[in-house]
């Protein structure tokens, strides 16, 4: 009945593999809004984010992004897409909490650890074809030279109900985004989240609020428009108008692909 009423379907899921049946049924194109193993949906408004604020000089290849904290969706998909575009991704997390753990993977610790396996040679694959890199270490170390500084709530949508002061008790002080660890990371770095945010406890407002460091209020504003490129690329409407030219949206949409690939 969806395939008969719409043209595309944007699902967010609690299990990965409810998202996959839909698609597998769906006559019309299904888009993974999030699930319990990826975000891409908030990563392609990431990468158009990072793409506008750019180093001078650089190219995206040449940038390092850096994930503070837990292995949360969002982490993961970052990893995905920097690998895949060959950026240097880093996640800088505690053990057990890091994306080779299998961190987003709900069973056993043999379980967990495949997963991670997985996660990992997804990342690893693409580092092979696009030149990019993945340090995953509980080392603040690993976080100098870095562009871009991401972090995510300490506690994920699909958790069980937990007191806060646990996630404090894993995550606070090291984890913790400060104008110092900023700075430290790199002079210009710039503070990304993908929000909802948890103000002074993932990141303190002084990054949050800071008009030069701080992306976080451009990058909500880009799923915007990541997701009308989504919708102009997959929806069903007649590509051409009576006189024979694009509709405007694929229009734009074509442009803006081809101005990515001169960067």
């Amino acid at each position: 009945v969806m395939g008969r009423l719409l043209d595309v379907i944007m699902a967010r899921v609690d299990r990965h593999e409810d998202i996959v049946e839909l698609a597998k049924y769906a006559t019309i194109p299904v888009i993974n809004g999030m699930s319990d193993y990826n975000h891409p949906t908030q990563e392609m408004g990431d990468l158009l984010t990072m793409i506008e604020h750019l180093p001078e000089g650089k190219r995206i290849e040449n940038c390092k992004m850096v994930f503070v904290g837990d292995a949360t969706q969002v982490c993961v998909s970052l990893m995905f897409i920097c690998s895949k575009m060959g950026m240097d991704f880093v996640q800088f997390g505690p053990k057990g909490h890091q994306i080779c753990d299998g961190a987003l993977h709900v069973g056993t610790e043999e379980e967990r650890a495949a997963f991670g396996r997985k996660l990992m040679a997804i990342g690893e694959e693409n580092c092979k074809a696009s030149g990019g890199t993945i340090t995953i270490s509980d080392d603040i170390s690993c976080i100098k030279g870095a562009d871009f500084v991401y972090t995510d709530v300490w506690y994920g949508l699909y958790d069980d109900e937990v007191s806060g002061t646990s996630y404090m008790d894993v995550f606070y002080p090291k984890y913790q985004v400060t104008m110092d660890m900023m700075n430290f990371a790199g002079p210009n770095s710039k503070f990304m989240h993908c929000l909802p945010a948890t103000r002074n406890e993932e990141v303190v407002d002084e990054v949050m609020d800071d008009p030069e460091r701080s992306l976080c209020w451009v990058e909500a504003e880009n799923r915007k428009h990541s997701i009308r490129a989504l919708l102009a690329a997959l929806g069903k409407r007649t590509p051409l108008n009576d006189e024979g030219v694009e509709y405007s949206a694929k229009a734009e949409l074509h442009a803006a692909l081809e101005a990515l690939e001169q960067l």
